[in-house]
């Protein structure tokens, strides 16, 4: 449960991070090459989550690798995990869909692909988990302000529709 809980936290912050990417770029846009938002997520940031002490500091090296574009993530220092993105549908008002997989650094079985969607200056990611047999819904939602911030809400929900809060924060570019 603990290695899951980390790799989407891991997986949750980096797309955190790929939503403020798309809202400060003024390069290619999805309509364009559906990468170029992904291109942007190189970098080191600092997030401040509201329910932990002190900044995580996250550094990110990404390549497009063919058809799959990936991203290793490292947290404080040490490496957390590679996630995997893969365009795959435009959303009805012209926005993207990515499938997006994690696999972390000490080679816990992956889980199912989750799905980034991405519509304007509003990132969603959303993924399921099952433990004990029982499957919870998962999403970041992130809110945008400005060049340089990102507001993001990581929510739980045991049937899809009601959704809870269960960590949120903020984070910026490191200079």
């Amino acid at each position: 449960m603990k290695n899951h809980r980390m790799a989407a936290l891991s997986l949750a912050s980096s797309v955190i991070l790929l939503g403020f990417m798309t809202a400060a770029s003024g390069g290619a846009t999805v309509a364009d090459d559906p990468y170029a938002p992904l291109k942007l997520y190189d970098g080191k940031w600092d997030v401040a989550m509201f329910d932990e002490k002190g900044p995580t500091r996250l550094e990110n090296h990404c390549a497009k690798t063919g058809l799959f574009f990936v991203c290793e993530q490292a947290v404080n220092g040490k490496t957390g995990a590679l996630v995997i993105f893969l365009p795959f549908a435009k959303t009805a008002t012209g926005g993207e869909e990515y499938r997006t997989q994690a696999l972390v650094a000490d080679a816990s079985p992956a889980g199912d692909w989750g799905k980034l969607t991405i519509e304007g200056d509003k990132w969603v990611y959303a993924w399921e988990s099952t433990d004990a047999g029982k499957k919870t819904h998962w999403r970041n939602i992130n809110t945008f302000s400005g060049a340089d911030k990102i507001h993001f809400e990581i929510q739980r929900s045991d049937d899809g529709s009601a959704w809870k809060t269960q960590s949120s924060g903020d984070e910026q570019r490191a200079k």
